[in-house]
């Protein structure tokens, strides 16, 4: 019965503090606690931003959804036709394509270096991949394609590139130009240069793609042969039911999602969450020292008030869940205000006017469960913060209050 009388004489004292206080520190800390908010929002949801456009770029030009490859006793793929029509057969598959490593050199006027050289079906493959899309001259190989190539930058040369310069590249490769190409047994073949590639994710710029019927006439022995599979499902997060329907009827050939094969976005990722980590706990810092010090000047400011009180009967412990509750009100109006701030300002503002990230224009993307763990932290910090000064303030005796 005395807590519950405590918590109400609390309710009645920090109801009539704040709405008697000053009105300038209570919208002053509102108002701080808001950008706090907005900025605790602000630098995880830039990061999934970004996390998300690698994610994408992964998909669309390297792993498509799924990477069926051969198990590590076979170099190619056994029953790959009859794989591939179960494949496209799938209610959840956008798309599918088979593609084999035709080559693994390429030379131009003097200079060689190793890449990987892939023949394609250029239908299926433009279906299952945007790399037709990205085309930075000329254009992509079509289905009558012969002796034809397409180059990415990173083996072209960065004579073109957007970016940052390409070391191993042929430096200065356009289209047009003849390159001669080891193809997979020793034979060399030149072909023309169809068209040259870039795409924000430099990881897929350093592949060289031909006909799989130039493949074919070329190198007789690997004629039907399949080293790979890539899959387009029509939902992200399908890829588990769909390489389980899969996986019994194949088991030499290795089913793997495009998330497993992401180790260079978690490495990225990962350097991503330090950062948010460190900048979480600064401005969670400032939050606390902020509602610390207006507890601690009203504490000081009321100190003759707070002694009579004490000394009329009410209790340390309610003048403390008073302070609490202010702190309390503080914060939640304050994440109001900053999830407006956040969701009505710098939402649309980076969405028309994204940040430039080497891998590609990245905007602002956000979780409920963010919110909610954002706004449940500042509340603890603002209580924490209100919570020290007033346990101190209460250590006082009543008498040194009332007369100091």
């Amino acid at each position: 019965m005395s807590s519950l009388w405590s918590l109400r004489v609390a309710m009645f004292l920090s109801r009539r503090a704040i709405i008697r206080g000053n009105r300038g520190i209570v919208v002053l800390t509102v108002a701080m606690m808001a950008v706090i908010y907005a900025e605790l929002m602000f630098v995880p949801s830039l990061i999934q931003g970004a996390t998300n456009e690698i994610q994408q770029e992964l998909r669309e030009y390297v792993t498509s959804s799924i990477a069926i490859t051969p198990s590590h006793f076979d170099l190619t793929i056994p029953g790959a036709p009859t794989l591939l029509n179960r494949v496209r057969a799938n209610r959840g598959v956008v798309a599918a394509t088979a593609t084999s490593l035709a080559g693994s050199e390429v030379s131009f006027e003097g200079r060689t270096n190793s890449f990987p050289v892939v023949a394609i079906d250029p239908t299926s493959y433009s279906k299952t991949f945007a790399t037709p899309s990205a085309m930075l001259q000329g254009s992509f190989l079509g289905p009558g394609a012969n002796d034809e190539i397409v180059l990415g930058i990173g083996i072209a040369g960065d004579g073109m590139s957007r970016v940052s310069t390409y070391e191993s590249s042929l430096q200065n490769v356009h289209v047009g130009d003849r390159v001669t190409v080891t193809l997979s047994g020793g034979r060399t073949h030149v072909f023309v240069v169809k068209g040259i590639y870039e795409t924000d994710l430099s990881e897929a710029n350093a592949t060289a793609f031909i006909t799989t019927a130039s493949a074919d006439r070329l190198i007789p022995p690997l004629r039907g042969s399949v080293t790979a599979i890539y899959v387009r499902t029509k939902e992200i997060g399908d890829e588990r039911a769909i390489m389980g329907d899969l996986r019994g009827d194949h088991p030499r050939a290795t089913f793997q999602s495009w998330e497993s094969l992401s180790s260079s976005v978690k490495e990225i990722t990962g350097s991503f969450d330090t950062i948010k980590s460190v900048l979480n706990a600064v401005s969670l810092f400032v939050a606390a020292i902020a509602v610390f010090i207006v507890t601690y000047v009203d504490l000081v400011n009321r100190r003759r008030t707070i002694g009579i009180e004490r000394a009329i009967g009410i209790s340390g412990p309610a003048i403390i869940v008073n302070y609490l509750l202010k702190a309390v009100v503080f914060a939640f109006f304050g994440v109001l205000l900053g999830a407006g701030l956040f969701f009505g300002a710098a939402m649309p503002l980076v969405r028309y006017h994204p940040f430039q990230f080497p891998i590609g224009p990245v905007t602002l993307s956000v979780s409920a469960t963010e919110l909610r763990s954002d706004a449940l932290i500042l509340l603890a910090v603002a209580v924490i913060g209100a919570l020290i000064p007033a346990w101190r303030a209460m250590r006082i005796r009543v008498l040194d209050a009332v007369w100091r």
